[in-house]
């Protein structure tokens, strides 16, 4: 390739309009080098339109008549022979574009009112996908496409896919910035709405505490506080894995490896940790808004239809991110058509203690962890019975006996407050009406057996 050449493409491949993800500038420096290696009037960038039905002018300089042009389409059924030189050769090099089979179509509407002679055209490819061309007009007679001028040609189109795959790179992370941003402004959000719902919950149990006895603060006083930790713990440890995933998302970025499949992944995970989020976050404000209507009476918990395996299901979904960080299996073994007359709030929550207990309890320092959640139904004393067993530490005698006392925990001094099981006790004798057993041994799991009734009164 002669020298001249070489270092106009030396010159476009270092500039900083390539890579700047400005498209507009390197389509003005490209063409302004193909001006000057070919020592040609007019050259232009012409990209395919989406339906493949024209080619239209994205930037035309026109040197002669000192002139930039936007506004030229080229339909293909107009242009046929064109159109299929275009699909099947990778350049067209007309020395006498009135006589050549590709371009002698534009001879009487398009050649001799400018005076071009000459043609050559390059496809433009990106992502090996032929998505327009750089077209080379020669204004004059005819004109001889050496093999270097042919090269050159190819070699800027090529660097216009660089520039192309920029501007991609910019406006991805443009998104992932404005998603960025949009994720910490809700993150700061829920914080201000988590700080004034843990004010209001520690004011309420101040007084409640001060004022009820034993026995009611066994209830729900004590178990709005417990629920409301453990929603509000599952959406910080989802807004936790959100902020790890763009984080390796931006260093992807800045490192031009980000991938289409590592993005959509990255949003998936994204969505999915904001459900989880709002879920538990609306969860633990409606906690907060049934304790100030309904104050200790749990009688006011509301009877519904459900389907108890969809339920459970839903229970577990919600707690993903805590049993994803303790590697804990979960299977619910339960007829996929069991609809009852219960109120399901009162199971969230019973399911909510068990699942937080085993994990603080029962699976510290062990692996392999798994829960089973069974469910049968007894038609002749038209109750049913579910059963909740993890593989976990399991507990002595003693504590087995009085883990359903309130404030009794073995974790005293670190973080335990010794609620949740009475919780459990509470809601599933008073609020669902039935009976709750457990059983355990050391180091043989725990199980933890409600027979309740089939349709609530």
């Amino acid at each position: 390739m002669r020298q001249q050449l070489v270092q106009l493409l030396y010159g476009v491949s270092i500039s900083s309009d390539l890579d700047s993800g400005n498209v507009e500038l390197a389509e003005r420096l490209i063409l302004n080098a193909v001006l000057d290696g070919l020592e040609i009037g007019r050259a232009g960038i012409w990209l395919l339109n989406a339906e493949n039905t024209a080619i239209e002018c994205r930037l035309l300089l026109d040197r002669e008549n000192n002139q930039e042009i936007q506004t030229l389409v080229l339909p293909r059924d107009a242009y046929p022979a064109y159109f299929k030189a275009l699909d099947t050769q990778r350049t067209i090099t007309a020395e006498d574009a009135h006589t050549d089979p590709a371009t002698f179509e534009f001879s009487e509407s398009y050649l001799k009112p400018l005076n071009i002679g000459a043609m050559l055209d390059a496809p433009i490819r990106y992502k090996g996908k032929m998505i327009g061309i750089f077209c080379c007009e020669h204004i004059g007679g005819a004109r001889h496409w050496s093999e270097d001028e042919c090269s050159f040609i190819g070699a800027l189109a090529d660097l216009y896919g660089r520039a192309l795959s920029a501007q991609e790179n910019e406006r991805t992370n443009a998104k992932l910035e404005r998603a960025n941003q949009l994720l910490e402004q809700r993150v700061a959000e829920r914080t201000r709405t988590l700080e004034v719902t843990l004010s209001e919950l520690t004011t309420m149990q101040e007084k409640l505490i001060e004022s009820e006895k034993m026995a009611s603060l066994g209830n729900l006083v004590a178990g709005i506080a417990h629920e409301v930790n453990t929603p509000i713990g599952i959406a910080v440890t989802a807004n936790s894995s959100a902020k790890d995933k763009l984080n390796t998302l931006n260093k992807l970025i800045e490192s031009n490896t980000l991938t289409k499949t590592a993005l959509l992944e990255g949003m998936n995970h994204l969505n999915e940790c904001f459900k989880i989020s709002f879920a538990n976050l609306e969860r633990a404000a409606k906690l907060i808004s049934d304790f100030k209507q309904t104050a200790v009476d749990q009688s006011s918990l509301n009877l519904l239809e459900t389907n108890i395996k969809d339920y459970l299901e839903n229970i577990l979904h919600s707690l993903m991110p805590l049993t994803r960080s303790h590697n804990i299996e979960v299977d619910i073994q339960c007829n996929d058509d069991l609809k009852l007359i219960t109120v399901p709030g009162a199971l969230s929550q019973i399911f909510l203690n068990l699942v937080n207990n085993s994990c603080v309890h029962g699976f510290v320092g062990r692996d392999q962890n798994k829960i089973t959640i069974s469910v049968t139904v007894d038609k002749q004393s038209d109750t049913y019975s579910i059963c909740y067993l993890d593989n976990g530490h399991g507990m002595s005698e003693d504590v087995m006996h009085k883990v359903f006392e309130p404030f009794f925990t073995t974790k005293r001094g670190n973080g335990g407050s010794g609620l949740g099981m009475s919780i459990v006790y509470n809601l599933a004798t008073q609020a669902l009406q039935g009976e709750v057993s457990i059983d355990s041994k050391p180091n043989n799991g725990v199980t933890v057996t409600f027979k309740l009734p089939m349709k609530l009164a």
